[in-house]
């Protein structure tokens, strides 16, 4: 029991701590601020979207490296553009 507790608060802290870098880092760039509950929703729409693609990209690695026996190198490409998406959509986050 005291997992589950333990990764439930480690998800609330990552959640907050999201959300106050990306207010942070529009504040160091000089954007507007957005209310604490819009900034929030863009968090929580990022992570949602990042979890599923990345589930899909373990997902796709595995049957390229287990069924399709492919090296390992090209089976962790899914995984590479899924990293690649990531920091593009959260820069682009932090733009908006």
């Amino acid at each position: 029991m005291s997992g589950f507790i333990g990764d439930l608060v480690e998800g609330i802290v990552d959640f907050v701590t999201g959300v106050w870098l990306l207010r942070r880092r529009r504040e160091a760039k000089g954007r507007p601020r957005n209310r604490w509950s819009k900034d929030a929703t863009d968090v929580a729409l990022l992570d949602a979207w990042l979890l599923g693609l990345g589930a899909l990209a373990m997902v796709a690695s595995a049957i390229m490296l287990f069924a399709l026996k492919l090296p390992v190198w090209v089976s962790l490409l899914p995984m590479a553009a899924c990293l690649v998406y990531a920091v593009h959509r959260w820069l682009a986050l932090s733009r908006a």
